[in-house]
């Protein structure tokens, strides 16, 4: 009896995983996937996670109020409960009411023998702690919702196709011009990659998906530059930002991403918080890291990245998932005339959490 035994030589549509070569490619092209590395894949094409956020602390007088005046008017009055105390310009206020739809506080004025004083629009109401009595009962319980935030996944694909001939020409340098184009192919859509990663917009009608990339996701700490040049204080002032927002703790790792405009922009600077190593190269000096108030961040720089616009992310906080076993993978096709095809393929998403721990300077000059 014969078998017709099918042996894996003979399977079309075979897949191979092609992630490592993805990731040995010329990490100056796709710097971002070469920092993060793929993750842990996930399980949907909306890919969707839960952040915890604190209570605000701090809201904005939006209206003057004189030093008897009761009812403050605020831009948020998120920071408060009854009994609330809070300093506003040395102050103590006690909060005995709240307005959520009028957004307004009553309060009690001079509130430990502190003095009243008018309160002008733009002034800090700082939460500070609950006035608690000896042997009270205990307060009612507050929480504040997790909040569902999530991305879709993208498909990135492209065809290699070589035909018989092309296959048996002798051409210099190259021994397989399967292979040769395959690579090629891989370059190009770890760059479409890497562009999404950054510029991607959010964007699904049923059967195209697109992923949001850093660019869209950052809405908290922007900075308009307002077409001018860069400099230390800007980027101290996102790294404040950040600080101020909760960023920089718990392992954050922070790093400038810049285009080569403004890499060179900060490299121009010459101050002794630009830390910088000497190249012998043509290209002269590069900058290493950025000393700042808030600590030495490295700066990255990406081609993919706006010549205006510079990144302030916490590395730990992103992560490259692709959808199920999709990450990058080449399957060869069925023969169709005399010539050899196959796709490479891939389906990612970003992850990108609390958008607050981030920042962005754009329109600089």
């Amino acid at each position: 009896m014969t078998y017709n035994t099918i042996k894996t030589t003979n399977l079309v549509g075979k897949k191979e995983s092609v992630v490592d070569e993805v990731l040995l490619l010329n990490p100056n092209q796709t710097p971002l996937i070469n920092l993060l590395g793929f993750s842990a894949p996930t399980t949907n094409t909306a890919h969707i996670w839960y952040e915890d956020e604190m209570f605000a602390t701090t809201a904005t007088a939006t209206s003057p109020a004189t030093e008897s005046d009761t009812t403050i008017a605020v831009d948020s009055v998120e920071p408060f409960v009854v009994d609330a105390v809070v300093d506003v310009n040395e102050e103590r206020l006690l909060v005995t009411g709240i307005n959520t739809f009028d957004k307004t506080i009553t309060v009690e004025r001079g509130y430990s023998d502190t003095d009243a004083a008018p309160i002008v629009v733009g002034d800090k109401l700082v939460f500070q702690f609950v006035k608690k009595a000896e042997g009270a009962d205990a307060t009612q319980a507050r929480s504040k919702q997790r909040v569902r935030v999530d991305n879709y996944t993208q498909i990135f694909t492209d065809t290699v196709s070589v035909t018989g001939s092309a296959e048996e020409v002798s051409q210099y340098g190259i021994d397989d011009l399967y292979n040769y184009e395959k690579a090629k192919k891989q370059l190009e859509l770890a760059l479409q990659l890497e562009k999404a990663l950054i510029g991607g917009i959010k964007y699904d009608d049923g059967s195209v998906r697109q992923m949001s990339g850093i660019r869209q996701f950052i809405k908290t700490n922007v900075v308009n530059a307002s077409n001018t040049a860069v400099n230390l204080t800007m980027l101290r002032d996102i790294a404040h930002a950040v600080f101020k927002n909760g960023g920089l703790a718990g392992g954050g790792q922070y790093a400038y991403i810049v285009s080569p405009v403004q890499k060179v922009a900060i490299s121009d600077l010459q101050s002794d918080k630009v830390r910088i190593v000497q190249s012998e190269t043509s290209r002269g000096q590069t900058v290493d890291k950025l000393v700042t108030d808030f600590g030495e961040f490295p700066i990255i720089m990406n081609n993919n990245v706006k010549d205006d616009e510079i990144f302030f992310v916490d590395i730990n906080r992103m992560a490259i998932k692709p959808l199920g076993g999709r990450s990058f993978f080449h399957k060869e096709l069925p023969e169709n005339g005399d010539r050899k095809s196959g796709m490479i393929i891939g389906e990612y998403t970003l992850e990108f959490k609390q958008e607050k721990a981030h920042a962005r300077i754009k329109n600089l000059g």
